[in-house]
């Protein structure tokens, strides 16, 4: 196929490069980061630093990325980001890259633009159709309004990329009884990631019972074959396990997990007119401009289903095909309507959170698989009927916005700009339809060269908007300035601050530096850009026992948020071993702290102080309290606050009245070691979260972990000397790793005999 089809697939990949040249090259030009998308500043950027510096070290150590220091209050990173890019290929890929975080963001968004252009021209391949219809159909794919709308979440778009090769996989199954290419893209996905795996397995079996229908002429060998596709679909899900074990694990304490809270229906009638429209306009270009369709919820904003408007011109055309093909076809949309229509089962194919619209990577993929379809028969498309489902399409595009405005009560003044828009969109409509309505001798020739610029305006604008902002704020000078303000080389903060006190190298404290001014408000994740234990974080795979803390202490969420963080607290930094404040000035500093400056030069002109409060990472208590008994005005540093289910254990663990700390702490990759000396048996609280994958060793002898102070570590003390170790490996990654190794052999196995029977 490919020998035969080369000349299309050069001329894929050019036509793919120009609308690329045109979204990014003003970017290369201009030497500006691509910092388009809401969260590639705050977390995707950070994260992937630590990620380098984890795999780097792994390298150089061999010491497995594992856990994260930096992260707020210490983290389960590999588990944690495994939403992120811990099993993401492309996120390896860029380890290669000995160039910053931005341009290598660049170069991956432009592989996967790649990737998804050949996957879906490889899927629609599978249908047998034109080599230019495959063109058209893996341009509208590549460039849909989903892909741009998410390319600034980067794994998104990774997952986004690999989808057309799952299907086709399955393709491979239900045609041929091959096998290999869906295993192996079923465990590429799952690895990139776990919630949209989630979501796509929900979608797999719409597909599945969808294709089988219209392939086969009865559903007599239907069970046999279901049963064979779910073991290769179990055999690609468990290669993965040695990630996956650990993130399920993890991911169930999120309280994001079931977090539903629409009703039956969507509330505001603006999330319809949304759904009405997406599929003609490209949601980004009115989203970033004042939307009409706001309804103050981000879930909403995301609805994308806009894959060029020749896929939306052709959709209606299934109604005109007398076979199964439309009876099927006409099955899975009433599905996808139900999904659109109420948020319950938008929520449950989510994992029971809140209702979301980025199921529709699924949507625009099978639209335009049905579009393909159409286009390859166009010579024989009922004009009438598509004459008419066109002009109403026209008449909803010139009414929407009006009508919406009238609606929510909006002037017509305030939305030029939309009007504008869609009325551009209606236009290039009507010339789609005069275009399709000639059926000149060129027809698909012409169809390609209009969907490549209208793709390409779309994406265009938006990039050429999001550059003007960068170029005004946050270039790469900024950037430089920014990742330097108090260190100019990795760790040479924690070198200055270890050298302030000839104790610091043997004890765990925590820096408190205020966001808005040291960090210029640029991310709360900046302790991983500074390799330092911090007290601010946004991460919304935080570790699960933080739940527990934000419900004994609200105050730590930041901008309202239930995954910001940042601990101003004085009390709670004692509690959390803050040891030094860097700051611009005095009025900085958290209040009612006992603080002591130590430097008023440090970097020229920031101040050091001292906590003169400061509490050791380990230390006993004698005071012990049920954790409903907590209240504002307690305290976590001199009260041991626990479950009722462990009450009476951990008492009957306390006798001295003395307070012992933990001493000579050495911490490094995903170990811990101290020294604690005890008069008497007591208890000890370590204020990492809690985490079932720390296990405890005193004097060689492992012992029992307690979640005790809001979702941090408890352990025994014993009498006299006590020779602590801790050691980190996520929970479920022992077992996944043996179930991994399992799902190697089995897919090993398969294609040998598959092989060997060739």
């Amino acid at each position: 196929m490919i020998k035969h089809e080369k000349k299309y697939l050069i001329l894929l990949f050019l036509i793919c490069t120009i609308i690329m040249g045109c979204y990014f090259g003003q970017y290369i030009f201009n030497n500006l980061p691509l910092e388009y998308g809401t969260d590639i500043r705050p977390q995707w950027y950070l994260f992937y630093e630590e990620f380098r510096n984890l795999m780097t070290n792994f390298l150089e150590n061999k010491s497995l990325p594992f856990y994260s220091w930096s992260t707020f209050l210490g983290t389960n990173f590999f588990a944690s980001k495994s939403y992120y890019l811990m099993g993401d290929i492309f996120s390896y890929i860029g380890l290669l890259f000995k160039i910053d975080f931005f341009q290598t963001a660049l170069i991956l968004e432009i592989l996967k633009f790649y990737v998804a252009a050949f996957g879906m021209y490889y899927l629609l391949s599978q249908y047998n159709l034109k080599a230019k219809v495959k063109m058209i159909g893996a341009i509208c794919y590549t460039f849909s309004g989903w892909a741009i709308f998410f390319s600034g979440q980067l794994v998104f778009l990774s997952f986004y990329a690999f989808v057309p090769l799952y299907f086709a996989g399955l393709e491979n199954i239900l045609q041929k009884k091959k096998p290999i290419l869906y295993i192996t893209f079923t465990s590429l996905c799952l690895f990139t990631n776990f919630y949209f795996f989630f979501t796509i397995s929900f979608f797999t079996v719409i597909y599945y019972i969808y294709r089988y229908y219209i392939i086969n002429e009865s559903f007599n060998k239907f069970l046999k074959d279901t049963l064979i596709t779910i073991g290769y679909y179990l055999i690609g899900v468990s290669i993965t396990m040695i990630l996956t074990l650990p993130t399920i694990y993890y991911i169930l304490g999120n309280d994001r997990l079931g977090a539903f809270k629409e009703g039956l229906v969507f509330k505001d009638i603006q999330v319809y007119l949304h759904e009405l429209v997406s599929i003609f306009v490209p949601n980004y270009l009115y989203i970033y401009n004042t939307n009409v369709f706001e309804t103050n919820f981000h879930y909403s904003r995301e609805i994308c289903m806009y894959s060029g408007l020749i896929t939306a011109l052709l959709l209606p055309l299934i109604l005109t095909i007398k076979t199964k093909f439309r009876t099927a076809t006409l099955g899975v949309w009433i599905c996808f309507l139900l999904i659109l229509l109420f948020p319950r089962i938008g929520s449950a194919i989510h994992g029971f959170g809140d209702p979301s619209f980025r199921w529709t990577f699924f949507l625009i993929l099978f639209n335009i698989i049905t579009s393909s379809i159409i286009l390859d028969k166009i010579s024989e498309i009922n004009l009438k009927i598509f004459k008419l489902s066109s002009t109403i399409s026209f008449i909803i595009l010139i009414s929407i916005i009006p009508v919406s405005a009238l609606i929510t009560n909006q002037s017509l003044q305030n939305l030029t700009y939309q009007i504008v828009l869609f009325t551009i969109y209606a236009i290039t409509l009507l010339i789609y339809v005069l275009i399709i309505s000639k059926k000149p001798k060129h027809l698909l020739n012409i169809l390609l060269i209009f969907t490549s610029i209208e793709l390409l305006i779309g994406g265009t604008i938006l990039y050429a908007r999001k550059l003007n902002e960068i170029s005004k704020i946050e270039n790469y000078e900024f950037i430089n300035k920014v990742s330097h303000v108090l260190q100019d080389y990795d760790n040479q903060l924690n070198e200055v601050l270890n050298s302030i006190e000839p104790v610091n190298p043997s004890q765990y404290f925590r820096v408190y530096i205020p966001h808005e001014s040291l960090y210029w408000s640029y991310s709360h994740n900046m302790s991983m850009l500074y390799q330092l234990n911090g007290t601010m974080g946004y991460d919304s795979t935080y570790a699960p026992s933080i739940n527990d803390l934000k419900a004994l202490e609200p105050s730590i969420r930041d901008f309202e948020s239930e995954w910001i963080f940042n601990i101003k607290d004085i009390n709670l930094l004692n509690f959390l071993n803050v040891k030094y404040a860097i700051v611009t000035n005095e009025s900085e500093l958290p209040v009612g702290g006992n603080w002591r400056l130590l430097s008023n030069n440090f970097r020229y002109s920031f101040l050091i102080y001292r906590n003169d409060n400061y509490r050791d990472l380990g230390t006993t208590y004698s005071k012990i309290e049920l954790i409903d008994n907590y209240s504002d005005s307690k305290s976590l540093s001199n009260t041991l606050y626990v479950n009722d289910n462990d009450f009476e254990d951990i008492n009957a663990l306390i006798s001295s009245q003395e307070t012992s700390i933990l001493e000579n702490i050495q911490y490094y990759d995903n170990q811990l070691t101290g020294y604690v000396y005890s008069d008497a048996s007591s208890f000890m609280v370590i204020t990492l979260p809690y985490d079932s994958g720390w296990k405890v060793k005193i004097n060689g002898e492992n012992v029992k972990t307690y979640k005790v102070n809001g979702g941090f570590i408890g352990i025994p003390i014993f009498e006299g000397d006590n020779q602590i170790e801790m050691y980190f490996t996520p929970q479920g990654f022992k077992e996944g790793a043996i179930i991994s190794f399992i799902g190697i052999l089995s897919f090993a196995a398969i294609i040998y005999l598959k092989v060997k029977k060739k």
